[in-house]
């Protein structure tokens, strides 16, 4: 089963977007730019809904963005 406050670092996701401006970025996720300033800090992470969510809307399984998504705690 699952925990409930499981993180991932938004850095895998938005490496797949290298190469855009936070505003193109933006677009992509339906959110502000101003969002996407957020989520390039190293530190961002996102909760494991949001994660799934956000990994769909690009077309991937979250397993392909975060190798460890299907490491399961007991």
């Amino acid at each position: 089963m699952r925990k409930s406050n499981l993180r991932y670092p938004t850095a895998p996701l938005l490496a797949t977007f290298a190469n855009l401006t936070a505003a193109e970025v933006a677009i992509q996720f339906g959110v502000d730019r101003g969002t996407i300033v957020r989520w390039r800090n190293p530190k961002a992470t996102f909760n494991q809904w949001d994660a799934d969510r956000y990994a769909i809307q690009i077309g991937k399984h979250p397993g392909e963005i975060w190798p460890d998504w299907f490491d399961i705690d007991c």
